[in-house]
């Protein structure tokens, strides 16, 4: 979600930078302190000092966008202008754009022969990508709208601001699925257990969230898809420490996962369970959000909002980071493993076979916004290759897959919603939902 970045990020950080004291530097502390520390050089005019720390800490998650710029400013500023360009040139590559006359340190490149390719490039990937459809507005504007899943022959999409699930028929038309009570939260990730008739949200309140009222608190619902109501509420507790839970994915065994996206934690219910337990407590992801079950490797692909896709074994909860190509993937809000099976793609006679690790990724955090289409490894390890599904929608969230189309939110309402949770616009525009073709495997 958008709201989550800055504020979340930053208290997140904080809280893990204060771990241990003494104990030795994660790579995320590591990554924070060097970044840091070029900055602060930079600042002094100590450009060889900027260079070499912004560059240790690139290296440490080659995801993160910005990590390029930062460098490329320093390295423009000292007169480096051909390891500039290498850097502005691997932004780009990554499908990112920016208006890079509007930067005084990178547009002093703009003489050099090698920029015209690297400007032109950069302008194209603010271009909009392949066409999508709207197939539903969801109005009132204002209700801030995160996660979807698909439900029967259309959609339930969950509301943070107030606080509902709307269900959205294949035609477009929406009606309510289920309306708040008294205690219930902003709703944001869903995912659904189709064996048990169950659904299953991640629900919070709190400082920050839109239209939040009471105590704050995070766990999840349970809600009932026959008889359209909330059958449980299985809250973390409520002891002092800072949590949101944000996203959830389901593994085929029904053990049931949600993110931590304030407390980096990554929490699990377990089948039969009353109490969500914590699985990970992360000490290398700021921000957990989006997660996909990879169903061949016993193991979960969880996108880190401040530094790219972590990969976390389910036996073990050993976390590693996804290699492969960088592809810019700090910013991912959500992540949508597609179901082959679900689109004809099963051998028949009851064999089955190894399904590829396809992944769509819903991006708020890089410019432009856009969806991927990622390919990865069957063990989860590496990121294959890519390419852009949609770009250019404004404010987009979450994403469910549909027959031959993935279904996502955009203009979702974050935008008219400040760091506090609170409206900065009298006339916030509706969310819309989008449908775009899945490309063929």
């Amino acid at each position: 979600m958008s709201a989550r970045t800055a504020r979340a990020t930053l208290t997140a950080l904080a809280a893990i930078l204060l771990i241990a004291a003494g104990a030795p530097e994660t790579r995320l502390e590591q990554y924070q302190r060097l970044r840091r520390e070029g900055v602060a050089a930079a600042q002094a005019g100590d450009l060889a000092r900027a260079e070499t720390a912004l560059a240790e800490a690139l290296n440490l998650y080659p995801d993160v966008p910005g990590s390029y710029i930062r460098l490329a400013r320093v390295q423009a500023a000292a007169g480096k202008t051909d390891a500039a360009l290498a850097n502005l040139a691997a932004y780009a590559g990554m499908g990112l754009s920016l208006d890079v006359s509007r930067d005084p340190a990178l547009k002093t490149l703009a003489d050099q022969p090698e920029f015209a390719p690297v400007m032109a490039r950069l302008k194209r990937n603010a271009q909009p990508g392949q066409e999508t459809i709207v197939r539903a507005r969801l109005e009132p504007g204002g209700g801030v709208f995160e996660g979807i899943v698909r439900h029967e022959k259309g959609f339930l999409v969950s509301s943070v601001a107030s606080r509902t699930l709307l269900k959205v028929s294949g035609q477009g038309d929406v009606e309510t699925f289920l309306a708040p009570d008294d205690e219930t939260g902003g709703l944001f990730g869903m995912a659904i257990d189709r064996s048990a008739d169950t659904l299953w949200v991640a629900e919070s309140r709190g400082a920050g969230i839109p239209a939040s009222e009471g105590e704050a608190r995070t766990g999840l619902l349970k809600v009932s898809l026959s008889k359209r109501e909330m059958i449980a509420r299985v809250l973390l507790p409520q002891d002092g420490v800072k949590r949101q839970l944000g996203d959830v994915v389901i593994d085929r065994d029904g053990t049931v996962y949600a993110s931590d996206s304030v407390g980096a934690g990554i929490y699990r219910l377990k089948p039969g369970a009353t109490a969500l337990e914590l699985f990970v407590q992360s000490r290398d992801m700021a921000s957990p959000q989006g997660m996909a079950i990879c169903p061949d490797a016993g193991a979960m692909v969880v996108a880190d909002y401040s530094t790219g896709l972590h990969r976390i074994d389910l036996n073990t909860g050993e976390e590693t980071l996804v290699g492969g190509p960088a592809m810019g993937l700090a910013g991912t809000d959500g992540l949508l493993r597609v179901d082959y099976a679900f689109e004809g793609g099963a051998t028949g006679r009851g064999e089955r076979r190894p399904m590829p690790m396809d992944l769509v990724v819903t991006q708020n955090g890089v410019s432009p916004e856009r969806l991927l289409y990622l390919h990865l490894s069957q063990d989860c390890r590496t990121v294959e290759g890519g390419s852009v599904l949609t770009q250019g929608q404004r404010d987009v969230t979450l994403a469910a897959q549909a027959s031959g189309v993935i279904a996502f939110i955009g203009s979702s309402g974050w935008a008219g919603y400040d760091g506090d949770g609170k409206p900065t616009t009298e006339t916030p525009a509706p969310a819309m939902l989008f449908v775009v073709d899945i490309p063929r495997r």
